[in-house]
């Protein structure tokens, strides 16, 4: 099986080259066939430059460079276009999730799930999250308002690790608005729009100093996504 890793990334030339060495090591040991996608979304440092130097030692690495900031949204729907793979996912620069939630959740879309995403709710034992008190604590009024007011029987939208068919690709990031952070509440909408069999699964999980994301600023822009998305799609008509 083939499988692509879409690693959108803007001003990451600190952590990305510790997490790609994991990435790449985790890929070489693998029994599938992996391909990376950087996707340098307008960054202002040498990411782009830093991810190249990989090639030499993971030949299937790709960076695609953004001429501007379009937002993480933007550049992940980018590397899922340009993926290969059978199965398309994105990991967040920073390494919150490693790779080996990869094949650790494969099973689920090879027993017929069409999407399958990371939650840092979830508990199944065997998980651990390792997140700030003052950040779960948003993050469950974020979640509580999701549930009531967009996408029904998800616990966590915004974990940065989600699996996808490649097949499903096209549908669902071809009619896409956001481009920033609130892209996964208009993916996960979509997908219930669609009827597609998504599957939310415990993953271990840990905080990473040097977030881009601003909570307050960036929370209020996702609560106005909500209503964006619901204008946007509530007349679509059920694909799937």
């Amino acid at each position: 099986m083939k499988i692509s890793i879409i690693i959108p990334a803007k001003d990451e030339e600190k952590r990305l080259p510790h997490f790609l060495r994991k990435v790449i090591d985790y890929c070489r040991q693998s029994v599938h066939s992996y391909e990376i996608i950087i996707v340098d979304d307008g960054s202002k440092d040498q990411t782009a430059k830093v991810s190249l130097t990989f090639q030499k030692e993971f030949p299937s690495l790709k960076v695609t460079s953004l001429e501007r900031n379009h937002g993480k949204g933007y550049a992940v729907k980018q590397g899922f276009f340009a993926a290969l793979g059978e199965i398309v996912l994105f990991l967040d620069a920073d390494g919150s999730t490693s790779p080996e939630e990869i094949e650790r959740h494969l099973h689920w879309l090879q027993e017929g799930y069409d999407i399958v995403i990371g939650s840092r709710v979830l508990s199944d034992g065997q998980s651990q999250v390792k997140a700030l008190t003052y950040r779960k604590w948003m993050g469950g009024i974020f979640n509580f308002l999701v549930s009531r007011l967009l996408i029904k029987d998800i616990k966590d939208t915004q974990c940065g690790f989600k699996m996808f068919r490649s097949s499903l690709i096209p549908a669902i990031f071809g009619r896409l608005y956001l481009e920033g952070f609130g892209f996964d509440l208009e993916v996960l909408y979509l997908a219930q729009k669609m009827n597609l069999r998504v599957k939310e699964v415990a993953v271990n999980w840990s905080h990473v100093d040097g977030s881009k994301i601003n909570l307050i600023k960036d929370s209020l822009q996702m609560f106005w996504n909500i209503i964006e998305i619901k204008k946007w799609h509530n007349n679509d008509i059920p694909m799937g």
